[in-house]
């Protein structure tokens, strides 16, 4: 199976609508709580009855986004070839129009019988009841207290369980220890906090001939989410508070925000990152990195499995770093499972997802670009055929993932506060103001996506 191709992480959006799009999805969403229109409300399934899980026949109909699909039709390729008396079948569908899509389809009564779904959106689905209730069955995997903490906590409420994960899509801080090695820095170091980075950066980018210390995507709100949230998160501070739906945002007094926003308004205006990171929407992320152009890059597994082994092994990697040192964070990114209500064969769903929660699957996850969401697939041998895959791994426990339901609106939306207050922060320069407008845009799209 060949690795992701650079810029799958975190899609890009298309650059129009804005939030003029949120209105037509949240009374989507609202619709598909109820099953309205023209469909009969699902009935829930009763997991606990025999059998449930085991031996099941028939067609599962497994939607999974494009970005995991690779490692989908990975699993899906192996279930079907041992199982002779149920079949997946596999439907990727744009990152971009999943949930609009699969709500179309929840509200329809003609949902797919199992979905692969980017673990941030998950609290979508579950808090407007459309998801089974499959808290016996998780409770029962004798994997379960492997499983990723964070990913898991996606697929709770009320101390139930609708989902389980899938696969890990972690963000990690990336170092060419070439280029280190040239600069005059010690290979074996990787910046530690935003002191250090600026000054790494700096050193890398005196060398010259079109090499620059860093690099971002800067026109990619999805993928900034990604990649500058960990160094926040590390703090001990976060942008969103409070419950699914009930959330507010902590913007203006948000001490390592401003610190984050001043880094890369310093690595912009000092000329420190390469020049395309202003226009940058996530279709190239990390080609310029793997040119070897870039010192450091905050970024998915995903481009660098698909690089040449003789690259990866001039790399190194940390955690993203607090802006003061002390202590990392990583996004717990990736996808999980979900047997929406209405599924028609929820049984061979259960029985698919148990298969790929196994560890000889889960151990294949980096081949297609993301990591395992079991710890125990730390072996002596997967450490050894994937050693960034098990260090990600390995820092699993330090991995955070925003369990609301208004991530998409406030930090995934084209034209969202997030990116406009990046872009003003960054590339206009007005950091306090960037800020200010920052809060009043996310108390906005927090009460649009609660409405």
């Amino acid at each position: 199976m060949p690795a992701a191709p650079i810029g799958h992480r975190r899609s890009p959006r298309p650059r129009t609508g804005a939030l003029l799009l949120v209105p037509l999805l949240v009374p989507l969403l609202g619709a598909a709580a109820g099953l309205a229109g023209c469909a009969t409300p699902a009935p829930p399934v009763d997991v606990n009855e025999s059998g449930f899980g085991d031996n099941a026949t028939g067609v599962v109909q497994f939607w999974d986004r494009n970005t995991t699909s690779p490692f989908g039709k990975l699993l899906v390729d192996r279930f079907n070839a041992t199982h002779t008396n149920l079949k997946v079948v596999l439907t990727p569908v744009q990152d971009t129009q999943y949930v609009t899509k699969l709500a179309t389809a929840i509200r329809a009564g003609d949902a797919p019988d199992l979905v692969g779904i980017d673990d941030i959106n998950s609290q979508l689905f579950i808090y407007h009841k459309v998801f089974t209730d499959l808290t016996p069955l998780v409770s029962a995997l004798p994997e379960k207290d492997k499983l990723s903490p964070a990913a898991l906590n996606l697929t709770t409420e009320d101390g139930r369980y609708y989902g389980t994960p899938y696969v890990a899509d972690m963000s990690v801080l990336w170092y060419s220890r070439t280029l280190f090695r040239r600069a005059g820095l010690d290979p074996g170091k990787p910046p530690a906090s935003y002191a250090q980075i600026l000054s790494d950066a700096r050193k890398i980018t005196a060398l010259g001939h079109g090499i620059y210390g860093f690099a971002f995507p800067g026109r990619c709100e999805g993928c900034l989410g990604f990649t500058l949230l960990p160094d926040i998160w590390a703090t001990g501070k976060r942008l969103l508070y409070g419950q699914p739906g009930h959330e507010t945002a902590f913007v203006e007094g948000n001490a390592p925000l401003r610190q984050t926003l001043a880094l890369y308004r310093q690595l912009w205006t000092e000329g420190l990152s390469d020049p395309e990171s202003q226009v940058e929407t996530g279709t190239t992320w990390g080609k310029d990195f793997v040119a070897g152009k870039v010192g450091m890059m905050p970024l998915a597994y995903g481009p660098i499995a698909a690089a040449p082994a003789s690259f990866r092994s001039q790399l190194g990697m940390t955690l993203l770093p607090a802006p003061g040192g002390g202590a990392t964070a990583t996004f717990d990114g990736g996808a999980n499972f979900g047997i929406p209500l209405g599924s028609r064969n929820p049984s061979g769903a259960w029985e698919f997802i148990k298969f790929a929660l196994q560890q000889a699957q889960q151990s294949l996850a980096p081949s297609a670009g993301f990591e395992p969401v079991r710890s125990d697939v730390l072996t002596p041998r997967f450490r050894s055929q994937y050693p960034f895959a098990a260090a990600m791994l390995a820092g699993q426990s330090r991995g955070y993932a925003p369990k609301t339901i208004v991530y998409n609106i406030t930090f995934n939306q084209p034209g969202g506060p997030w990116l406009n207050m990046f872009t003003a922060a960054v590339f206009d320069g007005d950091i306090a103001a960037a800020i200010r407008a920052g809060q009043a845009g996310f108390n906005t799209a927090i009460d649009l996506g609660k409405s």
